[in-house]
C-alpha cells in the first residue's frame, strides 16, 4: 500500500469526510446519550462516525495501528499510528449548536504526520502534511502577524477555578485586548480559526477536562504548518501525545508572556 504522504494525507481526508457524513446524517435526529465519565458524555454518533472513520482507515491500512476516543487503541507492528476524535465538540452537537468536527492524525514514531479537521457543518476541510502548507479546501492557511496584545483577538475557554483567570478578567477590563470570545465546542475547531487567521491566539485551560491526544495532534500540526504556535503553560512546544489541561495557540508574534506574568519570553522558534 502506497504510504507517501500525499497518500496518506488522502485517506485522512477520506476518512474525515466519512466521520462527517454520518454528524451530518444525525443532527437532528434523537441522540441516545450516556455519560463516559463526569466530565464527559458520548452519543450514538460518536460511535457510529468512529465506525465509518474506522473502516476507511482498515480498508486502506489495516496493517497499521488505530487509537480512537471511542474504540481505544488496536496496536500493531506497524510505525504508524492513526489517531481519531469522531465527534469533537459532543456538547455543542447535542445542543444543537453544531461547532464539532472530525479530526484524523497520523503518527509515526510520535511524529505528527498528517492532521485533518473537518468541520460539517460549514463543509471546511482543514489539512497538512509535515514540512508543507496547511490548507482549507485547498486554500492556503496562514496565521496573523498581530503580535500587540491590545490589538489582538482572543479565544478564551479557561476555568473560573484557576488564578489565571482572575488576571486575564483584568486584562480584558482594562481594554488589555482588542476583542476576546468564549466559543465552546471543538478544542480543534478553535485552533483552526488561529490556523486561518479568525483569531490570533485560543487560550484553553480546564484541569479536570484535559484534552487528549485526539482533541488537539492534528489541529496542532495545522497551526504549526500555517506559521503559528502551540505552546504549554511554561511557554514550551505543547505535547500533544500527553493528556493536557493547557494549551496556548497563537500566531508567530503575539506577546504570549501578558497573558500569564510569569512565563518567561517565547522564543520564536516554540511552534
Amino acid at each position: 500500500m502506497d504510504t507517501t504522504l500525499q497518500a496518506l494525507q488522502q485517506v485522512a481526508e477520506e476518512a474525515a469526510r466519512a466521520g462527517g457524513r454520518v454528524l451530518l446524517e444525525h443532527r437532528f435526529a434523537p441522540l441516545e446519550i450516556r455519560h463516559k465519565d463526569r466530565q464527559e458524555v458520548v452519543t450514538n454518533v460518536d460511535t457510529l462516525a468512529d465506525a465509518a472513520i474506522s473502516q476507511v482507515i482498515n480498508h486502506y491500512y489495516p496493517e497499521h495501528s488505530l487509537l480512537t476516543e471511542e474504540s481505544g487503541l488496536r496496536t500493531t507492528a506497524s510505525p504508524y499510528t492513526w489517531i481519531v476524535d469522531p465527534l469533537d465538540g459532543t456538547e455543542s452537537y447535542i445542543r444543537g449548536q453544531h461547532f464539532a468536527g472530525v479530526t484524523v492524525a497520523l503518527t509515526r514514531e510520535d511524529q505528527t504526520l498528517i492532521g485533518v479537521v473537518y468541520h460539517p457543518f460549514n463543509d471546511e476541510l482543514y489539512s497538512a502534511i509535515a514540512g508543507e502548507p496547511s490548507t482549507v479546501n485547498g486554500h492556503r492557511l496562514q496565521v496573523t502577524d498581530i503580535g500587540s496584545m491590545d490589538q489582538a483577538r482572543l479565544i478564551l475557554d479557561y476555568s473560573p477555578r484557576d488564578p489565571l483567570r482572575q488576571h486575564l478578567q483584568a486584562l480584558e477590563w482594562d481594554r488589555g485586548f482588542k476583542q476576546v470570545f468564549r466559543i465552546g465546542g471543538s478544542v480543534a475547531l478553535n485552533m483552526c480559526l488561529v490556523a486561518k487567521g479568525a483569531a490570533d491566539g485560543y487560550m484553553y485551560g480546564r484541569l479536570r477536562n484535559r484534552v487528549k491526544s485526539w482533541d488537539i495532534a492534528a489541529a496542532a500540526l495545522i497551526v504549526q504548518q500555517a506559521g503559528g504556535r502551540v505552546l504549554d503553560r511554561q511557554g514550551l512546544r505543547l505535547d500533544t501525545h500527553q493528556p493536557q489541561g493547557f494549551l496556548l495557540c497563537c500566531n508567530a508574534a503575539l506577546e504570549c508572556q501578558r497573558l500569564w506574568p510569569d512565563l518567561a519570553p517565547v522564543p520564536t522558534s516554540a511552534s
